[in-house]
This record gives C-alpha cells, sequence and structure tokens, in this order.
C-alpha cells in the first residue's frame, strides 16, 4: 500500500504533473460543454465543485441545483460549499418531501422500465433536479458522474485497494468499463425524460483515457492516517476548490439527499413490512402494476 511518508521529491514532482494533467483535462471537457443557460448537479462534493469551480471561469454565476429533505446531508452542506465557492447566490435549492417523492416515482419507472430499488432511488431526485432546472429554462446540466468510477471513490475500493494497486486497477477498469450500458444510460434516460440534457464533463473519452492511466495506488492512498478514496482528484482539486470541499468525504446521491429513506418510509407506509426481504422492490411493483406501468421482464 502506498502511505504519503514514502514519497520521494520524483514522486512528489509525477503527483504535481499528474493534479496538473487533471485539471487542464477537465478544465477543456467542462468548457466545450458550456452553454449560456446551464447549470451544475451541485451537492457540494469535490466533483460536482470541482465541475462548478471550472465552468465559473467561463459562465461566472452559473446555477447550482441541489436536491434533498430537510436535514438531508446535501441541503445541510450545499449553503456552505457554495459560499465557500463564492457562488452562494447561484444556489437553487429543492427541498423535498415524501408526496415529492411518492409522484416522481412513477415517472421514473416508466422512463427506466425498471423497479430496481438503487435505480429509482437514484432517478428520483435526478428527475427532481431535472425539472426544477427546466422550470429555470435551463436545458443542460452539469453532472459528477464517472469520477467516483475513474478515480477510487467508492467505500468498497478502500477493501480491494487492500489486495494490491492490480486488483484496484482491474476494479476500477471493469467498473468504468459498465458505465456506458448501466448508469450513463440511466441518467441520460431520467434527464431525457424531464427534458434535460444531461453532460458528465468526468466521462470525457480524454479525461477517461487520462483517469485510467494513473496508478491505482496514487486513488486510493493513506493519508492522516487513514486510507482515502479519490486521493490524487482531491489533491489536484485543492488547487481549484477550498481544501474543506476537496476532503469532505461526502454520501451517495440516493443517501445523501435522503430519497433511500423515503421509499423505505413510503413502503411501510404502504404495509409493506421492513423485515420482509425486498420490500422496497415489493412496494416499487406495486406501484407500477396500480400505475400500469410496463416494466422490462429483467428488472
Amino acid at each position: 500500500m502506498h502511505t504519503r511518508s514514502d514519497i520521494t521529491k520524483d514522486d512528489t514532482k509525477d503527483e504535481t504533473a499528474t493534479q496538473e494533467m487533471i485539471i487542464t483535462t477537465l478544465s477543456k471537457s467542462v468548457k466545450k460543454n458550456l452553454t449560456p443557460d446551464c447549470a451544475v448537479l451541485f451537492s457540494g462534493g469535490v466533483d460536482s465543485s470541482l465541475i462548478t469551480a471550472l465552468a465559473a471561469r467561463h459562465v461566472p454565476g452559473i446555477s447550482l441545483i441541489t436536491v434533498g429533505f430537510p436535514g438531508s446531508n446535501d441541503v445541510k452542506w450545499a449553503p456552505d460549499a457554495a459560499q465557500l465557492l463564492g457562488l452562494e447566490n447561484s444556489l437553487i435549492l429543492k427541498i423535498i418531501d415524501l408526496d415529492d417523492v411518492e409522484s416522481t416515482i412513477p415517472c421514473v419507472m416508466e422512463a427506466l422500465e425498471t423497479a430496481d430499488p438503487m435505480a429509482i432511488s437514484l432517478g428520483v431526485p435526478l428527475y427532481i433536479a431535472c425539472t426544477k432546472t427546466k422550470s429555470r429554462n435551463i436545458n443542460l446540466l452539469l453532472a459528477g458522474q464517472g469520477a467516483d468510477e475513474l478515480f477510487g471513490g467508492y467505500h468498497r475500493y478502500k477493501e480491494i485497494s487492500k489486495e494490491g494497486a492490480s486488483a484496484l486497477h482491474e476494479a476500477i477498469a471493469t467498473d468504468v468499463a459498465r458505465l456506458p450500458r448501466r448508469d450513463i444510460l440511466r441518467d441520460n434516460t431520467v434527464a431525457e425524460a424531464a427534458g434535460i440534457k444531461l453532460v458528465a464533463p468526468f466521462l470525457d473519452p480524454d479525461v477517461v483515457e487520462l483517469a485510467l492511466s494513473i496508478p491505482a495506488a496514487s486513488k486510493v492512498s493513506e493519508f492522516g492516517g487513514e486510507l482515502v478514496g479519490k486521493y490524487i482528484l482531491r489533491r489536484a482539486a485543492e488547487n481549484v476548490v477550498p481544501a474543506e470541499i476537496a476532503w469532505r468525504e461526502k454520501k451517495a446521491f440516493q443517501y445523501g439527499s435522503g430519497v433511500w429513506a423515503a421509499l423505505g418510509r413510503l413502503a411501510r407506509q404502504a404495509g409493506f413490512k421492513k423485515q420482509d426481504k425486498g420490500y422496497i422492490r415489493k412496494y416499487l411493483y406495486s406501484v407500477a402494476k396500480e400505475n400500469r406501468i410496463k416494466l422490462d421482464v429483467t428488472s
């Protein structure tokens, strides 16, 4: 495992060059996707904040869209992060409730043709964010999708890294290869259903090529006495955003927005018991049946 105390002057030089390449390549990707009326899907995490800071160089005051329940991680943190970036007046905070989630579920299920709880829990806040974006006459939304896969951001990568750098690189490469037919397709389908074009600057071919060329040991690395995911991306981000943002651990969209917990509450309100295996999926099947939504047979 790679630790910070092992770093030599050559390593530091290489790391600095890598950081510069990340920012330069990502900046080009962000710039070429900008329009005068675009926004960023904003959670205040390193991925969306980095995109925001790079976009704001060309579109000052770019709108930031945050969705979540009162008291959810994203809703609590986004205003602070926006202020740290000097964009507190650009933040559009959409506070949601159970009714919002319940009314959006059929729209997302119809678009995705699935009752998979994870897909729905990700699709619902995205759909709400897109409809909020559309209501502001904005047609393009930038998202941080792909950064976790490319730079080792998921918690499981920390466990895999203990098996060695080659095992980590293989896991990352496998996940990146799956993105087009899974996550990208899902998110683009949901955004399109809401009339929004979704753009993921991290998934530009040049950014993907660069990220996959970076040693896996630079992605999950020991820092401050613990393993940190997206290490090299966070280091690069420090050159663009405040360190408080660059190093903050963030919950995934479905958890940070509070939507995953909301699905559980709705399922229990509908009479499905938490102790029953797959109770959220059973609830979603009942919603599909009630709304006569045709599901893919594999869902």
